[in-house]
């Protein structure tokens, strides 16, 4: 066996330089040996977004102003593209001041942290098989020999997810998309409406004479679902062209078939919304925007992993695979956690994860990793201090989550955390843990989201997002406590947040907590 590495990185997009970045950063901290290796099967870093999106535009928020210092949380909040680090002298404010950058300023943010941190990144090295070994170490075959890790993190990224219809091979592919002139004043389907689909009208509605989009379900927007995978605003203006009967249309249907025929495709549509109707419409041009999947094949065949929702890895609450301990997702793999709830199939979302996954892995390393103990006295200040001012659960709310336990009258701070981790650790009959986070009430119960009463005093009614704590005590059942949403959510110095916390965590620990 040759050189036993602790950590392999596969991937140096955002998801592994954030796992790679971190602990780094953990390492130095604690003064620790970390025998650390990325390899990449590009010439750079980020390389996915050399290619994607096809259009160049990224729709990850880059806010400038938030009336706080660029380098606060608070200001991460609204920085949906800069990586974590704790001086951060490398942010996305730096390489565009565009609130939507340009994908080149995200790649070439990702190889100054390479270079600024010294990450060690193997790059024009493929990834080609893997196996573990007697040890139950991992071995890593690359087209540059075989390489050899206690823990390996697998982030790289995903790949197009061509959907098994009759014909498409005759389609350009989303990533292959033609100079838009070459639409111009042609009749044009676009298989796919989320919003690499969208993307791709938004390309081309100058210059097609038709436009319609296919998909089996109907148009999810982003402001009506929460969810940033949706359709984005700035991505939507086919939708008002056809509500607007300006030579568009959006099709919820299934495509049976594409034929091949003189100057075009003949295309078989099956209806959702019109009585089982089929119908065969003429285009002269189709593009296949039909979305991505983990980039994983050939790890599934090695390890027999499972895969969910058809896409992402099986993992558990701490990023490790359901089937082969020490094997772990970092970047948009870990999205099947929080599929189409949450952000983690996103740089502003998964960052988070890459971080608790830094974490996991020092701690399973021997970090000597030291928690912040807190009182009584303290910890409602704290709490309410942390959900006003931290990033990492307003952009990943419900699923990261800040937990604390209760030992002897003082409370130990674990940090953040997914709630699936803080679901299922085991507790002693005495024992108290507790997780904050901020999440949303269910926005889908309202047919206009735009248009939500708010009900002061009732906290459990808050639909926009609010504090949430949670408490295990023992093997009961979890205790849960809201508390009302704010417009600006400031959630410091207001007896609304303070004296309702402070009576939850009395109730529990039966002592007095001073607000």
């Amino acid at each position: 066996m040759g050189k036993l590495h602790d950590v392999i990185v596969v991937g140096a997009g955002p998801g592994g330089l954030q796992v790679a970045l971190s602990l780094k950063e953990l390492s130095d901290e604690y003064n620790q040996k970390l025998d650390l290796l990325m390899i990449e099967s590009g010439k750079q870093a980020g390389a996915f977004y050399t290619k994607y999106p096809v259009h160049g535009q990224l729709i990850s928020n880059n806010k400038l102003y938030t009336g706080k210092p660029p380098k606060s949380r608070f200001s991460e909040r609204f920085d949906w593209n800069s990586l974590l680090t704790k001086e951060k002298k490398i942010m996305m404010r730096n390489y565009s001041r565009e609130f939507f950058p340009r994908r080149e300023a995200l790649v070439e943010m990702l190889n100054d942290l390479v270079a600024e941190y010294e990450l060690p990144v193997m790059y024009n090295t493929m990834w080609k098989a893997t196996r573990k070994t007697e040890q139950g170490y991992f071995e890593v075959e690359t087209d540059n020999g075989k390489l050899y890790s206690k823990f390996l993190v697998i982030a790289t990224g995903m790949t197009p997810n061509p959907p098994p219809i009759p014909g498409l091979e005759h389609t350009t592919p989303y990533h292959e998309m033609k100079k838009k002139e070459h639409y111009r004043d042609k009749r044009v389907l676009i298989i796919g409406k989320g919003n690499s689909g969208m993307e791709c009208v938004q390309e081309i509605l100058n210059e097609a004479n038709l436009i319609m989009v296919a998909s089996r379900h109907s148009t999810r927007m982003a402001y009506k679902t929460h969810y940033v995978g949706d359709v984005r605003a700035v991505n939507s203006l086919l939708v008002d062209n056809y509500q607007l009967k300006h030579q568009a249309a959006l099709l919820d249907c299934e495509v049976l078939n594409i034929e091949k025929v003189d100057e075009g495709f003949n295309v078989t549509v099956h209806y959702k919304h019109a009585e089982d109707e089929k119908e065969v419409l003429f285009f002269n041009e189709i593009i296949a925007a039909t979305g991505f999947r983990s980039n994983i094949d050939h790890l599934v065949k090695d390890l027999n992993l499972k895969i969910i929702n058809k896409k992402y890895p099986s993992i558990s609450g701490v990023f490790e695979s359901t089937e082969v301990s020490n094997l772990f997702f970092a970047g948009t793999q870990t999205h099947g956690l929080d599929y189409r709830k949450t952000s983690s199939g996103f740089i502003h979302g998964f960052r988070y994860n890459s971080k608790v996954l830094a974490y996991k892995i020092a701690d399973r390393l021997e970090f000597p990793i030291k928690n912040l103990m807190i009182s009584n006295e303290e910890v409602v200040g704290h709490i309410l201090g942390e959900l006003t001012e931290a990033s990492d659960p307003y952009l990943q709310p419900g699923f990261i989550v800040y937990v604390m336990k209760y030992e002897a009258g003082m409370w130990n701070i674990f940090g953040y955390q997914t709630i699936i981790e803080f679901e299922n650790a085991p507790l002693q009959e005495d024992e108290v843990l507790l997780a904050a986070s901020l999440e949303y009430g269910d926005i889908h119960k309202f047919a206009d989201p735009l248009n939500i009463p708010r009900v002061p005093g009732q906290p459990e009614e808050s639909v926009h997002i609010h504090p949430v704590v949670r408490v295990r005590k023992g093997e009961n059942a979890i205790e849960k406590l809201d508390l009302e949403e704010h417009l600006e959510n400031q959630f410091m110095d207001l007896p609304t947040y303070h004296q309702p916390l402070s009576e939850f965590l009395k109730a529990i620990l039966g002592t007095k907590i001073n607000i």
